[in-house]
């Protein structure tokens, strides 16, 4: 059974473990990406942008302290945007880049994009919260659990579909969803 984010950010914070930072990579680098290509960055050159906001993480990361007032993901916002608008200022501008770069540090206020990427960040997280917490499972009780909660079927129907009890068909639902409240506590959701 993998971590929560919650125990591997204290993790990366204190004392990483060998694959903590390949597990941060890959939970949040596709929300990094499409968060450098709404602020422009073009495709060529979001992998640059994002090694180098990887190793301004590892820098920065210790410094974070989780504070229930404010979330990891306003925190990693900042680092982001602060990353972007460094990197977008020592690239050659001229005309309208320069505008485009001036109209871009005006709408990357954290209230700004706050509201524009909550519900983005909450739909993309627990979508790579499953993805992970999936591989935990047998493919049977991930198909039921999906057939039940997501599709919201009948625990009697998907039972006689897939030939188990009804007991062993809320058991599925149950542990996977205590599997998704723990991989997701603590993650400002």
């Amino acid at each position: 059974m993998s971590d929560t984010p919650a125990t591997l950010l204290h993790r990366l914070c204190d004392q990483p473990e060998s694959g903590d930072w390949e597990r941060f990579v890959r939970l949040f680098t596709p929300l990094l990406r499409r968060w450098a290509i709404r602020l422009g960055v073009s495709d060529s050159s979001v992998e640059d942008l994002l090694q180098e906001l990887f190793v301004l993480l590892i820098r920065k990361l210790p410094e974070f302290r989780y504070d229930p007032s404010r979330s990891f993901r306003a925190w990693l916002w900042t680092v982001f945007r602060h990353t972007v608008l460094a990197w977008q200022k020592r690239q050659p501008r001229t005309g309208p880049a320069l505008e485009q770069l001036e109209q871009l540090e005006k709408l990357c206020t954290p209230d700004s994009i706050a509201e524009a990427t909550e519900a983005e960040y909450r739909r993309y997280l627990l979508s790579r919260i499953m993805q992970i917490v999936q591989t935990d499972f047998p493919a049977t009780t991930w198909q039921i659990f999906q057939q039940v909660v997501i599709e919201d079927r009948p625990g009697v129907e998907v039972a006689r579909e897939f030939g188990v009890t009804v007991n062993a068909v809320y058991l599925a639902r149950s542990r996977i969803l205590a599997r998704l409240r723990e991989e997701l506590a603590g993650l400002d959701c």
